[in-house]
C-alpha cells in the first residue's frame, strides 16, 4: 500500500515532473506553506521524465507559474466536505492574485491542463458501465432499523412521537453519504440517501435511478441542520427537462462523469459546480436549512487543523477574530482566534 501524488511544475513553457510514494496526504499542509515553498518540497521527491497519472493516485498538484494558476486534487484534503471552503479560503491567503481549482474531474482536468491523452483516459471511458441495484437502494437502511426495533415496537413508536419519523430516520440513515433528488414532471420533490462507496458515481445506475429514488414517495422533512457534514456526493434529477446535475466532494482520480453521457440517452448531464449549496437551491430551497452549526464547524475545525498541518502551526494563515472563546492547551491562541474567525464566516 501507498499514497502516490504527482506534482507539476511549469515556468517558462517548460514542464518538471515529481512524485513521491507516500506525499499525497502532505497536500493540504504543503500548500499552505505557499507557493515560494514548492520548489523545496518537491525537490524532496522522485524526479520524472513525464506525469504520473495512474488509475490507483491519491493526489495530483500542478504548479503553473506562467499563468499564477494552481490545481489540486487529493482524495483526502482537509477533511470532510463542509470544510473545503474554509480551506479555500486560507489557500487564497497563501496564493494571491492565483487561480486556484479543486479538480471535480481529476484525471481528465489534469490531462487537459498538462496537453496530455494517457492511456487512463480511455480505461476510465471504458469503466463508465451500467451498474444494477437493489430496488432498497434508498430504503433499505430504514427498513433494517425498522426490522431492528420490531421487538420493540412500542419503544420506536414513542421516539417517533417525540421526535419526529425523520429525526429517527435521521439516526438510521447516519453514514449514508450520498443524496439524490428527483423532480418528478408533476413537480413534486423526491429526496433519498444511500451510500454511494463502490459505485465511482451513483451516474452509473443510469435514468433507473430517478425511479429508485421515488420509492416510498416524498421526504419533505429530510432537511435538518447539520446534514451537509453527511453528504459527498448530489445528483439532481428533473425529469420535464431530462437533466441531470451532479457533484461529488471527493471525487475518484478517474471519475466516471464524462463516460456516463451513453447510459443517460436523450439526458443531459452536467456537473454542477456550485456543489451542495446549488443542489438546494436549485429545488427553491435554501442552504441555511442544513447548515453545519457554529459549534460543529468550530469543532471540526478544531479536529482537521492540526491534523492537516502535523503541528506546523506557522504555515496557517492568520484571520481576526472578534469573538472569544477557550482555547485547547495544545493549540496557540492566535490558531484558535483563525478557527473561530473561520467557523463564524459560513457565507465567505
Amino acid at each position: 500500500m501507498s499514497s502516490d501524488a504527482m506534482y507539476a511544475i511549469r515556468r517558462a513553457g517548460r514542464d518538471s515532473f515529481f512524485a513521491g510514494r507516500w506525499s499525497a496526504p502532505h497536500i493540504g499542509h504543503t500548500l499552505l506553506r505557499g507557493p515560494e515553498h514548492i520548489d523545496e518540497y518537491v525537490g524532496h521527491l522522485d524526479p520524472r521524465n513525464a506525469p504520473d497519472m495512474s488509475i490507483c493516485l491519491c493526489g495530483a498538484v500542478f504548479v503553473d507559474f506562467d499563468r499564477r494558476a494552481l490545481l489540486v486534487w487529493a482524495d483526502d484534503l482537509f477533511g470532510s466536505g463542509p470544510l473545503r471552503r474554509d480551506y479555500h479560503r486560507l489557500l487564497t491567503m497563501r496564493w494571491p492574485q492565483w487561480r486556484l481549482r479543486q479538480a471535480a474531474l481529476p484525471l481528465q482536468e489534469f490531462a487537459a491542463a498538462l496537453g496530455r491523452t494517457p492511456p487512463e483516459l480511455e480505461q476510465a471511458r471504458a469503466d463508465a458501465t451500467l451498474l444494477e441495484a437493489r430496488d432498497e437502494l434508498f430504503t433499505g437502511s430504514w427498513l433494517e432499523h425498522q426490522a431492528d426495533f420490531a421487538c420493540v415496537a412500542d419503544d420506536q413508536a414513542a421516539w417517533i412521537a417525540a421526535e419526529g419519523v425523520e429525526a429517527v430516520r435521521a439516526f438510521a440513515e447516519r453514514g449514508l453519504d450520498a443524496w439524490v433528488t428527483v423532480r418528478a414532471a408533476d413537480g413534486t420533490l423526491y429526496d433519498q440517501r444511500c451510500v454511494s462507496r463502490g459505485f465511482g458515481s451513483l451516474l452509473r445506475l443510469g435514468p433507473r435511478l430517478a425511479a429508485l429514488a421515488q420509492i416510498g414517495g416524498p421526504r419533505p422533512e429530510m432537511l435538518r441542520p447539520g446534514l451537509e457534514c453527511d453528504v459527498r456526493e448530489t445528483i439532481f434529477i428533473d425529469e420535464a427537462r431530462r437533466s441531470v446535475h451532479w457533484w461529488q466532494a471527493d471525487p475518484p482520480w478517474a471519475h466516471p462523469g464524462p463516460g456516463c453521457a451513453a447510459l443517460w440517452p436523450g439526458w443531459t448531464l452536467e456537473l454542477d459546480e456550485g456543489g451542495l449549496r446549488s443542489h438546494l437551491e436549485r429545488s427553491g430551497r435554501p442552504f441555511a436549512a442544513i447548515r453545519m452549526t457554529r459549534e460543529e464547524r468550530l469543532a471540526a475545525l478544531i479536529d482537521q487543523v492540526p491534523r492537516t498541518l502535523r503541528g506546523d502551526f506557522a504555515s496557517l494563515p492568520r484571520l481576526a477574530c472578534a469573538s472569544a472563546v477557550p482555547v485547547p492547551p495544545d493549540i496557540p491562541a492566535d490558531v484558535m482566534g483563525t478557527l473561530v474567525a473561520l467557523a463564524d464566516g459560513v457565507d465567505d
